[in-house]
């Protein structure tokens, strides 16, 4: 066999390079299918979590005979458990929630957390959007009364939840109430507050505008977005379970005045779903200046076109944002009468 057969039977330089650049485009072409094949397995999984969490609000009612309330008064200044506090029993948490005590702690962690070795250990991936580019913890002080319980540090985290329950629409049927910078109390969704303005729980026989139409809970899974001075989008974190212990502590509690601030994990609808705001002090109730009452902080979802929800029937639909809005508010609020458009 001679040199020059045994050279034929190489790549050329010229090749090789060629072959790489074919190799280059399928990656290229291929990317984005994998992409979206990703994301669509995220997207289910999110729609699974609030799956569970729908089925969890049926049993809580079945137990109860009501839906769990979002806050209420209490006696002193410590703050009241969350409702995803009271449902964890019925969404495989009900060994954690044995452990829990209600008496003389603060589910907000600012006094005395006599919960603390749940609180600052547990996590649960089921109240966690797998597509959220955000932050999963919270970290803040813990009190010396805690830390004399035996917590261990100085500092302590908590877990923030992406999914918020649906406190009705702004400008709903039921009876709202302004109080300044915390912001305005509404009662006409599926979570409501007891509190010198209610005295009412929600259940089944409140929702008559049918549980497949009134939204129940859905997701705060990405960042806000917002224009500054200069017309630049920006973003911030404005999750419903931001501060005071995660998703442990239902906002509230304390004297009547304080009752009617800082409620946490639940949002009245105000604006469209992954609006742009414009500014940071905006007319929704999310900007610098409210960053403590977060109660109409819009639904954003890290999933392209719009965001997940849950049904009070315990279904799970995927709303667009490009809904109307006028559908939307009537989503949310349980009891208005009103005939919903397309979405």
């Amino acid at each position: 066999m001679t040199n020059s057969s045994l050279r034929q039977r190489g790549f050329t330089l010229v090749e090789l390079l060629v072959v790489i650049a074919i190799i280059g485009v399928l990656i290229a072409l291929l990317l984005p299918a994998v992409q979206q094949a990703r994301e669509a397995a995220r997207r289910m999984q999110c729609s699974n979590h609030l799956k569970q969490l729908g089925l969890s609000l049926h049993n809580y009612h079945d137990t109860h005979g009501c839906f769990p309330i979002s806050s209420h008064l209490s006696p002193t200044n410590r703050k009241p458990a969350s409702w995803l506090v009271r449902v964890m029993p019925f969404m495989d948490q009900a060994a954690a929630f044995s452990q829990l005590t209600f008496d003389d702690t603060d589910f907000a962690g600012a006094n005395v957390d006599r919960n603390w070795q749940i609180t600052q250990n547990l996590y649960m991936e089921s109240v966690r959007c797998p597509s959220n580019p955000m932050p999963a913890m919270w970290t803040q002080d813990v009190p010396q009364a805690t830390q004399d319980l035996g917590a261990p540090s100085e500092t302590a985290e908590y877990q923030i939840a992406d999914y918020t329950g649906v406190a009705g629409d702004y400008n709903g049927s039921t009876p709202s109430f302004w109080n300044g910078y915390r912001g305005r109390k509404d009662y006409c969704g599926i979570f409501v507050a007891l509190d010198d303005f209610n005295t009412n729980t929600c259940s089944f026989r409140d929702v008559t505008d049918g549980t497949s139409n009134t939204l129940a809970i859905g997701e705060q899974s990405d960042y806000f977005r917002y224009l500054d001075g200069n017309g630049e989008v920006q973003q911030a974190d404005h999750r419903s379970w931001i501060n005071e212990a995660g998703l442990f502590c239902g906002g509230g509690g304390g004297t009547k005045s304080q009752s009617r601030s800082y409620w946490k994990g639940v949002s009245s609808l105000r604006a469209g779903i992954n609006v742009l705001a414009p500014g940071v002090n905006n007319p929704f109730g999310v900007g610098l200046f409210y960053t403590r009452a977060r109660h109409h902080t819009p639904f954003v979802s890290a999933h392209p076109g719009g965001a997940m929800f849950a049904m009070a029937d315990g279904s799970v639909r995927f709303v667009s944002e490009h809904i109307v809005f006028e559908t939307l508010e009537h989503m949310a609020d349980r009891s208005d009468g009103e005939v919903l458009g397309e979405f």
